[in-house]
């Protein structure tokens, strides 16, 4: 059966306890241990050694001999059952644990050790699938940065095989965590004018809609009724801007009213933001969350993500 994102979601592994009392399997990382539901693939994992009780130390560990028993030159026994793909979603799991130094690392080792191998271009494309598409559950694009990074500086590609990566790494570049998301004016129902940087609340959700988009509706929805995130825009902390990249005037006129008075509710008149791609927008919607310096706080997120941010922040609504 072919594995999709929404397969690999039901996939994705629990969290059980360990102690040093009891054998110490592959998967016992975080005071617990993976629990696979897939015995070829546990068969297939290293045995981390007792002797290391520390959660990040058994990540580590786990990331540096995720494919110690692979044969990546074994092509076929990989694509049986779809070997290959199920593992590397179990390995994007071990990836979420780690952090910058120990994550790139672990990444370049396994590209390093598959280079030579038919195992590479489907692991770029692997890569692709569960680290940048936003609809994975183990989406992340810093963590699919140095797989692009990597296959450009690739000799076993040809040119053509990184005309892709190359578009993708400039995606993912852009409106990097940490970084001053891009400016742009946007325009208003009433033809006025402003910028995104002109904003001057304590945090800025950037919301991508299109004005017929069925998702986009929803999310609509789920933002006006988050106690949360209205506290905060009553208190002046925050500012919704909901941004429409199309051309069809009269229908996101038509939707003006679908969204709150104290809402910026703006399109891209110029049509800059796609015309020099300002932002990665893979889908609608997409939401960013910006500090009032407009850096990238979250993005490509979700309103859960954003209200526990919000939490954290200035505390939880008690209401």
């Amino acid at each position: 059966m072919m594995m999709t994102v929404m397969s690999a979601q039901a996939h994705q592994p629990a969290l059980l306890n360990w102690s040093e009392a009891s054998p110490a399997p592959a998967f016992s990382i975080l005071n617990s241990q993976f629990s696979i539901h897939d015995s070829l693939i546990m068969q297939l994992m290293p045995e981390i050694p007792s002797t290391l009780t520390e959660p990040h130390q058994r990540a580590q560990y786990l990331a540096s001999h995720f494919w110690d028993k692979i044969n990546l030159k074994d092509i076929d026994f990989l694509e049986k059952d779809d070997l290959l793909e199920r593992m590397f979603v179990d390995y994007a799991e071990v990836l979420s644990l780690l952090s910058g130094e120990d994550c790139t690392k672990s990444i370049e080792h396994l590209l390093a050790l598959s280079e030579a191998t038919p195992a590479f271009l489907p692991i770029i494309n692997l890569s692709e699938k569960y680290l940048y598409m936003p609809d994975s559950h183990v989406a992340d694009e810093e963590k699919f940065i140095p797989f692009m990074q990597y296959a450009l500086k690739s000799k076993v590609l040809e040119d053509v095989e990184k005309i892709r990566p190359q578009f993708l790494l400039e995606n993912a570049m852009k409106n990097r965590l940490g970084t001053v998301a891009g400016d742009f004016t946007y325009t208003l129902p009433n033809d006025e004018t402003g910028s995104l940087h002109g904003i001057t609340t304590d945090y800025t959700l950037l919301f991508f809609k299109d004005p017929e988009c069925e998702d986009c509706a929803a999310l609509t929805k789920r933002l006006i009724f988050s106690i949360l995130i209205n506290e905060n825009i009553s208190q002046g902390k925050l500012k919704i801007i909901a941004v429409y990249t199309g051309e069809d005037l009269e229908v996101w006129k038509h939707h003006s009213s679908d969204v709150l008075n104290s809402w910026i509710y703006a399109r891209d008149a110029g049509q800059r933001i796609n015309a020099e791609r300002l932002y990665d927008v893979k889908h609608y919607p997409t939401l960013y969350l910006l500090a009032g310096d407009k850096k990238v706080l979250l993005k490509d997120t979700t309103i859960e993500k954003i209200e526990d941010y919000l939490k954290n922040i200035y505390g939880r609504s008690k209401s």
